[in-house]
């Protein structure tokens, strides 16, 4: 759904735009509130994902601004956390490998060298995946030789790039001066590229065709001519195309549409190769263009942004935002786009924030798991694993919101919202969860994300003695087990077992406790990051004890066991000048 030199032009050109007004009112009375229904399922999976599937492309553009040189875009985009950044590189002069390898966006930042922008994004935590040149005014040889000195050339540091997308955005004569590329020539050149690379390096992943559209016969050629050399599949969807669309409808069927898009790809790739390939939406936003601002300089980018990323997620698809810096299309201002400070976050930003919780709360878990709403402006996605709700309310008015929640009896969940007037994510409180179920009320025009804390301990069982491989893991309301000669889960062998509980303890008082471990075998105990007790041997069933002074509040605890053999017992109790000694109860629990 776009074209890229727009977008590229608009992108270079485009100056500080002022933001149209807001459309959600900042405050409504409650009793303006109107019903909805939120179920979520936890014990149905629907994919698992992990940070990889959070990208960002990285544009070289910026004015003068690149995470290579501005320690706040920096900042702000480490405290995103995406698992991977997408940036174009190429030789400056195509065929020489003496000369520098640059950016090779249109009319990016080639003063800054192909080096310092994969060390930038490999310091913000991420993995760097390289567009190589795959282009119509060289010859497909060149491409080739290119992309084996490129590899080679970042190979030679010791960490090689392995993440590589052959060309970008072909199907279209979408950048200046960059001829169109039929299909069948495109797959030529990505077969060469491919076997090119795959003979230095056999665990090179190679992915295309990075179509500016789901553009289904480029696609289908390429799958034709190249499926067994095709790691992924990458292609680009905005949200606003060529054809204009309403605000609306792109805060709701558009998004709705991710889904079945996204599946008539993957039904296409299955069609073709009688197999799945990973997909990733390689680039993404609300427009292209939005030339005065109202969408991607307002809260509106927000919503839209918490809505598209749930829904690609869901679907099956890693997303790509484009890009970090670039106007208002931007993760952050490029020169101060809509009155936000240069290289302060853009909405689209606190979007895909409330996923990866900007370094303010845990973020989604890596299961997502079946969530739905009965009302068409209010999206909802969930995960397990770390469980979190994200819900976008895009409506004109506030709703009270009843959520049922199946595979979960008891918690407490914090509340993280991003508002027309206050867009950062900012805690507004905490709803209960008794019963399977919970209300919480989401403001006109608003992203909540619900970060549960189940009553009890998560806990990682092992199937062996010392804490690695194959594991389950779940929550227990308590620690308080006699397993006898059997095991804790049937996928975990007797005997010669470990585990590891992880959470939060809440001290109701100020005062000094004593933590109290029963095992058989070893134990270890952790409060606040303090080893407390180390029983870390063989023995048969004791009694280990240590003090803590605890403030009133929730405190980190860790406890850790394995069994050798024979018997299996592992018990966490505590007691207080005014608690009697007590195996600590799931209200005293919060899962980590």
């Amino acid at each position: 759904m776009t074209t890229f030199a727009r977008r590229t032009l608009r992108a270079v050109l485009a100056g500080g735009l002022t933001a149209a007004a807001l459309v959600w009112p900042a405050g409504t009375p409650a009793g303006a509130a109107a019903a909805a229904t939120v179920s979520v399922d936890f014990t149905k999976p629907i994919r698992t994902i992990s940070a990889v599937d959070y990208g960002v492309g990285i544009t070289g553009y910026g004015e003068g601004s690149y995470i290579t040189n501005d320690a706040k875009h920096r900042d702000h985009l480490r405290r995103l956390g995406v698992g991977r950044m997408r940036i174009e590189l190429h030789y400056q002069t195509p065929g020489d490998h003496d000369s520098p390898i640059v950016c090779g966006g249109y009319k990016c930042a080639t003063e800054v060298s192909g080096d310092a922008w994969i060390t930038a994004i490999r310091d913000l935590g991420a993995e760097p995946v390289v567009i190589l040149q795959v282009d119509g005014r060289q010859t497909a040889e060149v491409n080739r030789d290119d992309a084996v000195a490129l590899y080679r050339h970042f190979a030679a540091s010791g960490k090689p790039v392995q993440r590589f997308i052959l060309g970008n955005e072909l199907n279209c004569a979408c950048t200046p001066d960059k001829p169109e590329m039929p299909a069948t020539e495109y797959s030529r050149r990505f077969n060469l590229i491919a076997d090119a690379l795959r003979a230095v390096d056999p665990a090179v992943k190679v992915g295309g065709p990075a179509t500016a559209w789901d553009d289904h016969d480029y696609i289908r050629t390429l799958l034709r001519n190249s499926g067994d050399r095709v790691d992924f599949v990458d292609y680009h969807d905005y949200g606003n195309g060529s054809e204009p669309v309403t605000d609306e409808a792109l805060l709701g069927d558009v998004i709705r549409e991710y889904e079945t898009d996204i599946a008539a790809v993957r039904a296409l790739i299955r069609s073709e190769l009688g197999r799945d390939l990973d997909l990733q939406i390689g680039e993404f936003n609300s427009d292209f263009d939005d030339p005065d601002g109202h969408r991607t300089l307002t809260h509106f980018n927000t919503l839209w942004g918490a809505a598209a990323v749930g829904q690609m997620l869901h679907a099956g698809a890693s997303a790509f935002q484009y890009g970090d810096k670039n106007g208002q299309l931007g993760l952050t201002s490029t020169k101060g786009e809509g009155g936000i400070a240069r290289s302060e976050p853009l909405p689209i930003y606190h979007g895909i924030g409330m996923y990866t919780g900007e370094g303010l709360f845990r973020p989604f878990g890596k299961t997502v798991v079946e969530a739905r709403a009965d009302n068409d402006e209010l999206h909802v996605f969930a995960s397990d694993h770390a469980k979190n709700v994200v819900l976008v309310n895009v409506g004109d008015e506030p709703l009270e919101t009843a959520l049922t929640l199946t595979g979960l009896t008891s918690g407490t969940a914090a509340v993280w919202q991003s508002t027309s007037d206050a867009w950062t994510p900012h805690r507004t409180g905490t709803a209960a969860i008794s019963g399977g179920r919970a209300t919480v009320t989401l403001p006109a025009g608003s992203a909540t994300t619900l970060v549960i804390g189940e009553q009890g301990l998560t806990a990682t069982y092992f199937d062996n003695a010392d804490l690695t491989g194959k594991s389950v893991t779940r929550v227990d309301p308590t620690v308080n087990f006699d397993w006898g000669s059997s095991s804790p889960d049937p996928a975990i062998g007797p005997d010669t077992f470990s585990a590891r509980w992880t959470g939060q303890v809440v001290a109701d008082k100020a005062e000094t406790y004593t933590f109290i471990t029963t095992s058989d075998d070893g134990v270890r105990l952790w409060v606040d990051g303090r080893l407390l007790i180390d029983a870390w041997t063989d023995h048969s069933k004791r009694d280990d004890t240590a003090e803590i002074a605890l403030t009133a509040g929730r405190h980190d605890i860790t406890m850790e066991f394995y069994d050798s053999g024979y018997d299996a017992i592992a018990e966490l109790r505590w007691s207080s000048p005014t608690t009697p000694r007590q195996v600590i109860p799931a209200e005293r629990l919060v899962a980590g």
